[in-house]
């Protein structure tokens, strides 16, 4: 029917209707679609290229850090190597030995030793001054050098200060073994250095410690190996010496007397008396020889010589000397018509501001300083010649006189006689009468007396204690004589 038909027709108009709202729908979805894809696909790019921006700054941040950390590293190890190595030899340094010494005794083994050597250079200071810094510090690295050819693989060796080094010997069983390379080492110093300045023997001095007998800690270790090192020196150098606890109990009492030797330089309590030498003949005097003495109460009453050595290793004796010249010239500068002799030790003429302070005492006590001996021991003056002959002709030209004491002492010097300005020399008679036969000393005695009054030299005879060697001087042909055998020693009110 035709309604029917009519209907069906508009039924498909409405379908193909919807179908065309579907498909405009679709294609406006999949535009739509399409152009989020579109800005996905943008905004995923734009991401991407951040992304490589951010990586590309990371690595040029961890680039910039890696350098930084080098950088860093690079100037620790710099300052480790400053820290814990000597820049000259290459050795580690006492920074470095303290260390190792540390670790190696916090492992030590019950059936083991461990030892150390403190090792100094004897008489760097005269070398030194002789060849200059440049040339010495040449010399210390052929010193190490040669330390290191005469130790192994167990051992391990520092460069402390100026001329001391010291070895760690480690895996010790048998202490002989130890020993031996002490000898060693010393032995090995006995040959010479052939340097750019000259050739030189140079010889050492060692102090030695064992952990665990004498001591387990590093500073104790080191500190004891240094007092045997000190004991080593007073032993005449060019020695080894091993720690014991007596040369703990000697340096308290070094120290304790030290400090008394300060305390009565300062306090001015120190004993000035004066020794007059006489004229054989006439048994009258116009020269006094000055003596120094330290009241210790209950040790006693002790003379210069048993004290003045050890002043001269404290360098107490700067201040000894200074105050006792200064003391001295103002007792005897009343008495115009005497003369004064002025022992002196060779650490104070040698040294040029002490005698300087000594020229100015003199001018400002305004004693006449020709007036003043200055006396110096023949065995200090032998030790030294070359330089006590510019030394002495200085002073000389100041006004001093000269005269050598305990001549024989040093050899009988010809030399000095000779070479040196002195005007007198003194021969301890006591001295000799102790070392040799009465006959012995009449004979020595005449052969000198002869040649001093050949060289025009006059000659004292000290240390006359008796009636004997009294008769001796006489016999000798002596023309001053000094000692108790004379009569005590004088105070300067004494004299008055």
């Amino acid at each position: 029917m035709w309604w029917e038909e009519e209907g069906l027709d508009n039924l498909l108009y409405i379908v193909i209707g919807l179908l065309s709202i579907l498909a405009v729908l679709l294609l406006f979805s999949r535009n739509k679609i399409l152009r989020e894809k579109k800005e996905a696909e943008r905004k995923l790019k734009d991401t991407l290229s951040a992304l490589d921006n951010v990586y590309s700054e990371i690595n040029t941040t961890q680039e910039e850090l890696n350098m930084k950390y080098r950088e860093i590293k690079t100037g620790e190890d710099k300052i480790k190597k400053l820290a814990y190595e000597d820049s000259y030899t290459g050795l580690p340094n006492g920074v470095a030995f303290i260390e190792m010494l540390t670790h190696t005794l916090e492992t030590l083994r019950k059936e083991e030793y461990v030892g150390i050597m403190y090792i100094d250079l004897d008489n760097f200071k005269q070398i030194d001054d002789m060849w200059g810094h440049t040339n010495c510090d040449e010399l210390i690295l052929d010193v190490s050098h040669r330390l290191r050819q005469n130790l192994d693989e167990n051992d391990y060796l520092a460069k402390m200060s100026g001329d001391e080094f010291m070895v760690l010997s480690q895996n010790i069983r048998d202490l002989a073994d130890f020993d031996e390379k002490l000898k060693r080492i010393g032995n090995s110093f006995r040959f010479p250095f052939i340097t750019s300045f000259g050739q030189l023997v140079v010889t050492t001095s060692i102090g030695a410690a064992v952990a665990p007998r004498d001591g387990t800690k590093a500073d104790l270790l080191i500190k004891n190996a240094s007092t045997a090192l000190t004991e080593a020196k007073h032993l005449g150098k060019d020695n080894y010496c091993y720690y014991n606890e007596e040369m703990t109990t000697k340096e308290i009492e070094n120290m304790e007397l030290q400090s008394s030797l300060t305390n009565a330089i300062k306090n001015d309590s120190l004993i000035v008396k004066y020794a007059p030498v006489y004229e054989l003949k006439s048994k009258t005097y116009d020269t006094l020889r000055m003596r120094l003495l330290w009241d210790r109460g209950e040790q006693g009453l002790w003379h210069a010589r048993k004290f003045i050595g050890f002043a001269e290793k404290t360098g107490q004796i700067f201040a000894l000397g200074e105050n006792t010249f200064k003391k001295v010239c103002e007792e005897m500068k009343p008495f115009a018509d005497k003369k004064v002799i002025l022992p002196l030790s060779k650490r104070l003429v040698l040294n040029y501001e002490f005698r300087n302070k000594l020229y100015g005492i003199v001018e400002e006590s305004e004693i006449d300083v020709k007036r003043l001996i200055i006396e110096i021991d023949e065995n200090i003056l032998i030790s030294d010649l070359p330089e006590f002959s510019f030394v002495l002709e200085e002073m000389l030209a100041k006004g001093f006189s000269f005269r050598v004491g305990r001549y024989g002492t040093g050899g009988m010097s010809m030399e000095i006689l000779k070479v040196l300005p002195v005007s007198q020399i003194s021969i301890a008679v006591n001295r000799l009468l102790q070392e040799y036969e009465e006959d012995e000393v009449i004979q020595y005695l005449k052969i000198v007396t002869d040649v001093a009054k050949k060289l025009d030299k006059s000659i004292s005879f000290s240390g006359i204690t008796d009636e004997a060697a009294d008769g001796i001087a006489v016999e000798c042909g002596g023309e001053y004589v000094e000692g108790e055998f004379y009569g005590p020693l004088l105070t300067v009110n004494e004299i008055k």
